[in-house]
């Protein structure tokens, strides 16, 4: 195996890049920061570390539904840039930070969240660019041309 097959590009982690292809997704595209790029560890980091005694196990971990509502929150805020391919009642749908939000943190649109993760996790590979070039073809959004636009 060539080393160089292992190298990424962590500047592009950190960018983030567009995801097509995502499983149970259909045309659905995302833009996406990696979940090892320094700004979603750190932001995650902090969260964790303001979390109260209550909302802490004995051993000091964090009870699951703690746990689980930092995960959405730093999905929203660090992770999902963007997204093209999502409509409602036929129409498209842009991309709307509240409606991200809702869907990040609400446990009923776990699948939402799901993708997303997914997403990053392709993004952390280096292989964003694999799945756009097997890709649906699909218009970029009006927001693609302002990469990681936070």
């Amino acid at each position: 195996m060539d080393i160089a097959s292992l190298k990424r590009d962590s500047s592009k982690v950190e960018a983030g890049d567009w995801v097509s292809d995502i499983p149970g997704m259909g045309n659905v595209r995302l833009r996406v920061r990696g979940l090892s790029s320094p700004t979603v560890v750190a932001l995650r980091s902090r969260k964790e570390r303001k979390v109260t005694r209550e909302e802490r196990e004995r051993d000091g971990s964090l009870k699951p539904e703690a746990a689980m509502r930092i995960f959405g929150e730093v999905l929203h805020e660090a992770v999902l840039f963007d997204w093209d391919g999502l409509t409602k009642d036929g129409k498209p749908l842009p991309f709307d930070a509240d409606l991200a939000k809702e869907w990040l943190t609400n446990p009923d649109y776990v699948a939402f969240a799901d993708a997303v993760v997914w997403a990053a996790q392709i993004v952390d590979k280096g292989r964003a660019g694999e799945t756009e070039d097997m890709g649906n073809g699909s218009k970029r959004s009006s927001r693609a041309a302002s990469p990681a636009t936070t």
